[in-house]
């Protein structure tokens, strides 16, 4: 839901109104109308939000202190990648996001036009970027206007390129040895990713969102496509008819013992959702041409995180750590013993083989890997809950959790900015717990007025807000690899044009009652819709830590964010598709629609003292130091990431065998429960911003 009226501000729910502002200092010289939001204008702390889980988990999870242990394991263990150097974790080792600069830039691989060919453009400060180049400061932000408050104002520098995360390099599988480090694979031929002809790592096309918090989202991947139904194999839930799990569904669970596949759809697993899709993609852990039974096969025999250290008070691993030959660091259990203890046995226990498709037959344990994998990480990932930040303690009734300028940055974060109206809900983003609500009064979709003042429907917490040109990358309107829409609006309107309930694959309803604009009015046949370009909304908190920012990355700093949302983002006037239509019409359009932008991206005036402010609300309030500190539950084990490569964006150092570019490899090195900061505070975890060098420098 969005803003709909007109009146006077008040922050209901905590109790802290305006007086109760001015009484810590703000200087309002008299109540400002400002939109009311639906829910009403709030903020809300995050200490005792229930964690959504699926209501079935205990069908499957037997122990869940052992499959949150086993999850830990697979998160942080480098041999889960296809070269035994990429974990999850390799991308979210930094308060959940990914801190990396050295080969993180990616040509843009989503755009969607039809003569697109990726390449990388210059930077700011290097006419030679592309592959294993290195940020800096001057790099940022990837659009300048000479004009930093018009957004039409002539472009001084512009690039489509993201920053984002590297991750494999292109191979293809050979074949795979229980028990091994790493997956035998051979290269492929890898035009973009290359230094001289010498493959590097390919980098994502779209910037790492954190884990932490993300438990509570609806949907997952900046696209939505980690849906909220996990079936056991991919992100992809009731849209794929494939997918199923391997049980035994009769009798005691036996060795000798069928299993039968059975689908099945967990909701509120988004997280496992998205944990199964990583793992096999190419791009990110992946030779290609594996499958979740290749990696259970590969790594149900080796000790889980074998090789890397683990701290003695690790606040999950610490009483199954490897005391026996510590120099080897990791576990005392190998992934078997630890997937028989976490899931019951009616899943794993069969030594009856399965088909899993053309004709492959493997153990039942194999074939259901990626069911084990993604709800164990689902359950680690829930633990990651940061809810102690000074904002939470300030809700609490904390008056000196928060300065001056910080609560002025919060009035204006709710009022002059309505940076709530997407932000909301405990954790300051509408993608997350608020849809469980809205699923529940039928309201996953909106239609109210956009930002060109006319109609349009679209999916509630993800919106166009004109970062880069839609054409670019159109994200939510994209569609699976079924060919269903991504969008929960364009599956509505399969069901408006043909009748056929089965085209909402997602298996939600509407309620056109619950529609700001038209209540009750029912969607007629071709609506227009605004979901081409709309992104996940994603969360606030810890925002300080998890740069670089926006799905394409393209922002370093704080500042520059609200630079961009001050001058009304970045899309810029397109072609006119009417003449009422002229001047509305941007680069937010696709295809036959002449604007995707939110109604919230205009211009706001802000004064450079409010822009410090909300800056200053974006930062300390609302990172929980224990994420900056990495003290339990955001403790870990050792990790060692690649980070770049030997070598310049003009020439690497490489393997004369693989003919692959020779990585610069990085110690996280493992951090307990206590944490890493020393007891004046100092050590934590840097923003993204300072680890960039300064051009030249």
């Amino acid at each position: 839901m969005k803003s709909k009226t007109f009146r006077e501000k008040i922050f209901i729910g905590t109790g802290l109104a305006i007086s109760g502002l001015l009484a810590y200092g703000v200087a309002m010289a008299q109540t400002v109308p400002v939109p009311i939001i639906e829910p009403p204008a709030t903020f809300e702390t995050l200490k005792g939000v229930p964690v959504p889980l699926p209501a079935q988990l205990g069908d499957y999870i037997k122990d869940k202190t052992a499959a949150i242990q086993l999850g830990k394991a697979l998160f942080w263990d480098s041999a889960v990648g296809s070269d035994g150097k990429t974990a999850c974790a390799s991308c979210h080792f930094h308060a959940g996001a990914d801190s990396r600069i050295s080969n993180q830039t990616s040509p843009g691989l989503n755009n969607k036009t039809p003569t697109f060919v990726p390449i990388y453009n210059p930077t700011q400060t290097s006419a030679v970027s592309g592959p294993n180049y290195t940020l800096d400061k001057d790099d940022f932000p990837f659009h300048v206007l000479s004009d930093p408050n018009d957004r039409n104002s002539p472009i001084i520098f512009t690039t489509d390129d993201a920053t984002s995360s590297q991750g494999v390099f292109a191979t293809e599988l050979i074949s795979s040895t229980a028990g091994a480090a790493s997956d035998k694979c051979k290269n492929l031929l890898d035009p973009l990713f290359q230094v001289g002809g010498h493959h590097t790592r390919r980098v994502e096309p779209r910037n790492t969102p954190t884990t932490i918090n993300a438990v509570f989202n609806f949907r997952n991947f900046w696209d939505g496509r980690a849906n909220n139904g996990f079936n056991g194999v991919n992100p992809f839930g009731p849209r794929d008819p494939n997918a199923g799990i391997f049980v035994i569904t009769s009798g005691t669970p036996a060795a000798a013992s069928t299993p039968s596949k059975v689908q099945i759809l967990l909701e509120n697993a988004s997280l496992a959702s998205q944990a199964s899709g990583p793992p096999g993609s190419r791009f990110e852990m992946s030779c290609d041409g594996r499958n979740g039974a290749t990696m259970g096969r590969r790594l149900y025999p080796r000790k889980a995180l074998y090789g890397q250290q683990v701290s003695a008070t690790d606040s999950v691993l610490a009483p199954i750590r490897n005391t026996t030959t510590p120099a080897y660091g990791g576990l005392n259990k190998i992934y078997l013993a630890m997937v028989q203890q976490a899931f019951w046995p009616k899943y794993w226990i069969s030594s009856v083989k399965v088909d899993i498709g053309g004709g492959t037959l493997v153990y039942q344990r194999e074939a259901n890997f990626t069911l084990f994998f993604s709800l164990a990480v689902m359950m680690y990932e829930s633990t990651l809950v940061s809810d102690d930040a000074p904002l939470d303690r300030f809700l609490g009734g904390d008056a000196t959790a928060m300065t001056d300028q910080e609560i002025q940055g919060m009035g204006l974060f709710a009022s002059k900015g309505n940076c709530i109206a997407c932000h909301h809900g405990p954790e300051l983003t509408g993608a997350g717990s608020p849809l469980q609500r809205e699923k529940q009064e039928r309201g996953l979709i909106e239609r109210m007025i956009m930002g060109d003042n006319n109609v349009a429907l679209y999916d509630n917490g993800f919106y166009n807000i004109g970062v880069r040109p839609t054409v670019e990358d159109i994200g939510t309107g994209g569609t699976d690899p079924f060919g269903n829409p991504l969008s929960w609006t364009r599956q509505f309107r399969n069901f408006v044009n043909t009748g056929d309930p089965s085209q909402m694959k997602d298996k939600f309803e509407v309620d056109p009652c619950t529609f700001e604009v038209g209540p009750c009015k029912p969607a007629e046949p071709n609506f227009r819709d605004a979901v081409d370009g709309a992104f996940k909304t994603p969360t606030l908190r810890n925002i300080e830590l998890t740069g670089p920012y926006f799905h394409n990355g393209s922002r370093s700093t704080l500042e520059q964010v609200v630079e961009f949302y001050n001058r009304g983002g970045d899309t810029r006037a397109g072609r006119p598709c009417s003449a009422a239509d002229t001047l509305d019409s941007n680069t937010s359009g696709f295809d036959n629609n002449c604007s995707n932008l939110d109604a919230d991206i205009k211009k706001l005036e802000f004064t450079l003292e409010e822009k410090a402010a909300l800056a200053a609300f974006l930062k300390k309030p609302l990172t929980d130091n224990r994420v900056r500190c990495e003290k339990a539950p955001f403790d870990h084990p050792q990790l060692k990431i690649t980070n770049g490569h030997q070598g310049y964006p003009s020439s690497v150092l490489f393997d004369p065998i693989t003919g692959q570019a020779k990585d610069f490899i990085k110690d996280i090195p493992a951090i307990g429960a206590e944490g890493r900061c020393a007891a004046d505070g100092s050590g934590g975890l840097p923003p993204f911003e300072y680890l960039l060098p300064k051009a030249g420098g």
